[in-house]
This record gives structure tokens, C-alpha cells and sequence, in this order.
């Protein structure tokens, strides 16, 4: 006889933490490429501004705006708090892949824009998944 495995939902305390450590390693990251590129030896990468990076940023924009449209609408029409904690944590994740690619480019010498475009993204993931679903009104 399989025993059954009951789902229990985490704690928003748990999950707090992963995000913090997702928002806090897109930051330390920036950090280090802000660091790197004040010193006096650094010299851009020539190719950073090619369009094969443009348009890899587009598609990772792109990417991450339809994937996160898709885990919302699977995340507030879920009903069991056990099974949210998946889609919450996945969504967080596609958000810190945009922050992350823009974190690569402005360490190789692209302006800062990207990076915090990306940074944006990670704050809307946040934002559409929440840790606690809101309370309906009336």
C-alpha cells in the first residue's frame, strides 16, 4: 500500500526568505558589476552592444513577461496554498532571470538601464505573486 503525502502549504516566513535571498543576490550581483567597472584597468567589451545582445534581451523580456502573465492566472486559480508554492517560486525565479541578463550586460559594459529594467521585472514577479494571496473585498 503507497502511504499518501499530505501537502502542507510553507510558511510565509520560508518563503520571505527565498525571496530575500532572490532580491539580494540580483542586487550583490549589480553591486559587483558597479564595482568592477570603477576600476581603473576595466575596459568595455566591444561586442555589448551588437544586436545579437539587444535582441537576446528582448526575447528574455518577452520571455519572462508571458511566463509570469501565464504562473498569475495558474496561481490565483489555484485553491490549495501547498500547490501555490511552486508557481510562486518559479515565477520569482523567471523574474530574476531579466535582472540577472542585465546584470551580465552592464559588467561587460552596457549602461545601466538594462540592469534595472531587469531589476523592475524582479519587483513585478514579486508584485503578481505575492506571499499571501489578498483578502477579497466586501
Amino acid at each position: 500500500m503507497a502511504a499518501s503525502r499530505e501537502s502542507r502549504p510553507t510558511p510565509p516566513a520560508t518563503l520571505a526568505v527565498v525571496r530575500l535571498a532572490i532580491l539580494l543576490g540580483a542586487l550583490a550581483f549589480g553591486g559587483v558589476a558597479w564595482y568592477v567597472r570603477r576600476q581603473p584597468d576595466w575596459t568595455a567589451s566591444p561586442a555589448v552592444n551588437d544586436d545579437a545582445f539587444f535582441f537576446a534581451t528582448l526575447g528574455i523580456w518577452a520571455t519572462a513577461t508571458v511566463g509570469l502573465m501565464i504562473l498569475r492566472t495558474r496561481w490565483q486559480r489555484e485553491t490549495d496554498p501547498a500547490r501555490r508554492t511552486p508557481l510562486m517560486i518559479t515565477g520569482w525565479a523567471l523574474g530574476e532571470i531579466p535582472a540577472l541578463w542585465g546584470g551580465v550586460l552592464y559588467l561587460l559594459g552596457a549602461d545601466p538601464q538594462r540592469y534595472l529594467t531587469g531589476l523592475l521585472f524582479l519587483v513585478m514577479a514579486f508584485l503578481l505573486l505575492p506571499l499571501r494571496p489578498a483578502r477579497p473585498r466586501g
